[in-house]
C-alpha cells in the first residue's frame, strides 16, 4: 500500500496496526516514484468520520503499486458536529483553502446524512457548491460517494434526487446520449 503517513492522522497508524504498508515521509522521498495527492472531502457524520477515512485510505492505498499517495482530509462549514468531531478535524484536516492553494490531482467525496428533503436546504449545500465549482476547474478527476453522486449530478445538470423509502443501489440500465463525451 503506497500511503504515504505525511501527517499525525490516526488513520495512519491505525492502518499500520491493522498490517497495513504505511511509508513514512522519508523512506517516501528516497524512492523515485510518483506522488499523487488526492484530497478527501469528509463530510460524514462525526460516527462514521474516522472509519470512512480508513476505508477510502485503504481503497486508496490498493489501487496502484507504483504511485505515493498523499492523502489530505478535509471538510466544509456546515455539518453538524460535536467537540470530538470538531477537535479531530481541526487538529489533523487541512481547510479548504490551503487545499485550494497546494492542489490536488484528484478528489474523492464522501457521504452525507441529510435533514431535508432538498439537497439545496442542507447547511453544508453552499460550502459543497464551492469545493465542486473549484474542483471542476482544477482537479483532474472527482469521484463522489453516495449522497455527494446525488448533490454533484443536481449542482451541476440540475437533476434532482428523488427519496425513496429504502436504499437503493446497483447498476441500472442507461442510454448514452452524447457519445463523443469521454
Amino acid at each position: 500500500m503506497p500511503l504515504v503517513a505525511h501527517t499525525s492522522l490516526p488513520t495512519f497508524q491505525r492502518l499500520l496496526e491493522e498490517g497495513e504498508d504505511i511509508l513514512n515521509p522519508d523512506r517516501a522521498s528516497h524512492q523515485h516514484i510518483r506522488e499523487l495527492h488526492i484530497g478527501l472531502l469528509n463530510i460524514m457524520p462525526d460516527a462514521a468520520l474516522e472509519a470512512t477515512e480508513r476505508q477510502f485510505f485503504r481503497l486508496v492505498g490498493a489501487c496502484n503499486q507504483i504511485a505515493q499517495f498523499h492523502v489530505h482530509p478535509f471538510s466544509v462549514e456546515g455539518i453538524e458536529r460535536g467537540e470530538e468531531g470538531l477537535a479531530h478535524i481541526e487538529k489533523y484536516y487541512e481547510s479548504f483553502e490551503t487545499i485550494k492553494t497546494d492542489g490536488l490531482d484528484a478528489l474523492i467525496i464522501s457521504g452525507a446524512n441529510v435533514t431535508h428533503s432538498h439537497l439545496s436546504d442542507e447547511d453544508f449545500w453552499q460550502p459543497l457548491t464551492e469545493v465542486f465549482d473549484w474542483a471542476k476547474q482544477n482537479v483532474t478527476s472527482i469521484l463522489c460517494s453516495c449522497l455527494a453522486t446525488h448533490a454533484l449530478i443536481e449542482y451541476c445538470y440540475g437533476i434532482k434526487r428523488t427519496p425513496r423509502p429504502n436504499k437503493r443501489w446497483g447498476v441500472f440500465s442507461h442510454k448514452v446520449l452524447e457519445r463523443t463525451h469521454p
